[in-house]
């Protein structure tokens, strides 16, 4: 039976505290499961770490919404002002799938090292004065052998680090969605950056330093709604980053 690293370990390393000996980079070497869960750990905590923000809502906020609904403004002048947080509806969906399993365990791991218990998929609104990073390189996405549909991919360097930004045209399935990865060049390895929505896109946290280690292939990948976080097979278009 094989032996896998210790979550907490593998929590650790995703933080930067300390790295993988010599018999730990053996074992990642070879072990598709702790690689990926410490891929999409680090890809948690750049999600984190990028959070922008909160805005508070003006004053009068509480002014209109009584006036709304017929309340008491003595009442609501006593509650609360809190800050509004919103999640686009595709950032959701890619959070619920990105972290389940073995992965949600060592996220929780990981939010007990940090000391706070951080929701999965949480986020706030972004500031208007906030401006998109310079792209750095970008390349197309193109349908495989049978397949129809067309993309890009740009790669960016935000202060979080490597973001992918993704759009894609010709993608009109009824069923299912799309999910965006990056596979390794040995064909074996890969990781889930989230889910695609094709109407609009959207830009991934890269996770660590994975694309030095040879993630360089992007792939659009067509994934039926039955709760298997695995690859289905079915790529639909792809590209590949240069070295």
């Amino acid at each position: 039976m094989t032996t896998h690293l210790d979550d907490e370990l593998l929590a650790q390393w995703a933080m930067g505290e300390g790295g993988p000996d010599e018999s730990g980079t053996a074992h990642l070497a070879s072990c598709d499961r702790c690689t990926t869960t410490l891929a999409e750990l680090q890809l948690m905590l750049g999600e984190m770490h990028d959070l922008p923000q909160l805005e508070t809502p003006p004053a009068e906020l509480w002014a209109r919404i009584t006036d709304e609904l017929s309340l008491d403004p003595e009442d609501a002048e006593d509650a609360p002002v809190a800050p509004v947080t919103r999640l686009p509806e595709e950032r959701r969906t890619a959070a619920s799938r990105r972290f389940r399993g073995r992965t949600l365990a060592v996220a929780a791991t990981v939010a007990a090292l940090l000391g706070a218990g951080v929701g999965v998929g949480g986020t706030a609104l972004l500031r208007d004065d906030e401006k998109a990073p310079p792209v750095e390189v970008a390349i197309k996405l193109d349908p495989l052998e049978g397949k129809a549909g067309a993309g890009t991919a740009d790669l960016v360097q935000a202060t979080s680090g490597g973001q992918l930004k993704v759009t894609a045209s010709g993608l009109s399935a009824n069923q299912g969605f799309y999910e965006v990865w990056m596979i390794n060049t040995d064909g074996k390895r890969m990781v889930s950056l989230g889910v695609l929505n094709p109407s609009s896109g959207g830009t991934f946290q890269i996770p660590g330093q994975i694309i030095a280690q040879g993630y360089r292939i992007i792939d659009i990948s067509l994934e039926p709604d039955d709760g298997n976080p695995e690859h289905s097979h079915d790529s639909i278009i792809r590209g590949t980053l240069p070295a």
